[in-house]
Order: structure tokens, then sequence, then C-alpha cells
């Protein structure tokens, strides 16, 4: 198990009334989050693990210190 954590940084992010309705359904259910920022980071996390299990992107796609603009 890794003891390092992840190096982390914010980005705004627009979203849709409806789909932060949703989320705050989730944190409700308590199964993705507790509060809609940690559902969010959930989901997105979960989504890019699926990219990569599927074969959409490859962990050698993204180097490691690499930043958004």
């Amino acid at each position: 198990m890794a003891t390092e954590k992840a190096e982390t940084d914010r980005i705004p992010v627009t979203l849709a009334l409806s789909t932060i309705g949703y989320m705050e359904r989730l944190v409700r259910q308590g199964t993705h989050g507790t509060s809609v920022p940690g559902v969010a980071r959930t989901l997105i996390e979960e989504g890019i693990r699926n990219a990569i299990k599927d074969g959409l992107l490859s962990i050698r796609d993204i180097p490691r210190n690499n930043h958004h603009d």
C-alpha cells in the first residue's frame, strides 16, 4: 500500500446545477464522499481509472510534473 500522498492542485470547475444536485444526493447517501468536492474528486478519479483500464489513457501519457494551464 502506498504511504506517499499524490501531488495535488486546485482547479476551478463549472458544473450544471443538476449535476451539483446529484452530487449532493450522493453526499447524503454517503457512497462517494462526505462533501460535494469529495464526491466530485471520487467520481473524477474513478473516471480516470476507468479510462486507463479501458485503454483510452495510459499512465505514461502524463508527465509527472504536468500542470494545467
